[in-house]
């Protein structure tokens, strides 16, 4: 009896599950040819569940699920794609998503509209439609700092696209409010900066065209009939 409890506490000792599903076990169990075991979902849809609940991310091991899938359709679960898809979607913009849908069969894809549908909007920069169609999928609850992993991804396109834009039209594309304390989070994260002459404006990036080093080309030393030829043949004559 003391044996049997022994092995029943061993079993609900966090640190012994942690062990189970961590990322070098889930990488063991594919070194000893689990990748295309049928048995391996008992390990590796827990382990997605996992990186739901804690936002860990192994796109390897969910891309292993959705083989296994394949190979056994029998065994496919609508909602363990759901999720792959969503960690994949927090992953943004990296190609993830792309990657996972390819080992989707398209039968699935209908059950799977909502979340193809937002990956869409991200991917076409509509992140204002992006957050108003979110709030009614709920599936996107079960994943820890999905919200966190999307505005990251937009203030990304931020960066790479504007050098200062509005306060309010930057807090509209981050679905978040102007006193919101994840708005200072990322503008001291980001470094980005208010206007000293206006306040309502965010420095996103202060180097400019005139900070772009230059370097000085050879003079050409092109004849007169070389430059006739060309001249020719850029006019057509």
């Amino acid at each position: 009896l003391k044996q049997g409890l022994k092995v029943l506490a061993a079993s609900l000792d966090p640190r012994t599950v942690f062990e189970v599903m961590s990322p070098s076990h889930i990488q063991k169990l594919f070194q000893d040819g689990g990748r295309y075991d049928e048995s391996s979902l008992d390990e590796l849809e827990p382990y997605l569940q996992e990186q739901l609940n804690k936002n860990t991310y192994d796109l390897d091991a969910n891309l292993a699920i959705l083989k296994l899938y394949l190979l056994y359709p029998e065994k496919t679960k609508v909602e363990m794609m759901e999720g792959i898809l969503i960690k994949a979607l927090m992953a943004f913009p990296a190609t993830d998503f792309s990657l996972c849908m390819y080992q989707i069969p398209e039968k699935h894809h209908g059950s799977l509209r909502e979340i193809c549908q937002l990956a869409q909007q991200l991917e076409m920069a509509k992140f204002k439609t992006f957050w108003k169609d979110s709030e009614s999928v709920e599936c996107l609850a079960q994943a820890v700092g999905w919200k966190a992993a999307i505005r990251k991804f937009i203030a990304g396109v931020v960066s790479s696209t504007y050098r200062s834009i509005k306060a309010d039209q930057l807090t509209d594309l981050l679905n978040l409010s102007r006193d919101d304390k994840e708005v200072e989070a990322l503008l001291k994260e980001r470094g980005w900066t208010y206007s000293e002459d206006d306040p309502d404006v965010i420095i996103v990036s202060t180097s400019g065209f005139e900070n772009v080093a230059v370097e000085p080309k050879p003079p050409s030393h092109m004849s007169l009939d070389q430059y006739r030829a060309l001249f020719g043949a850029a006019t057509g004559a």
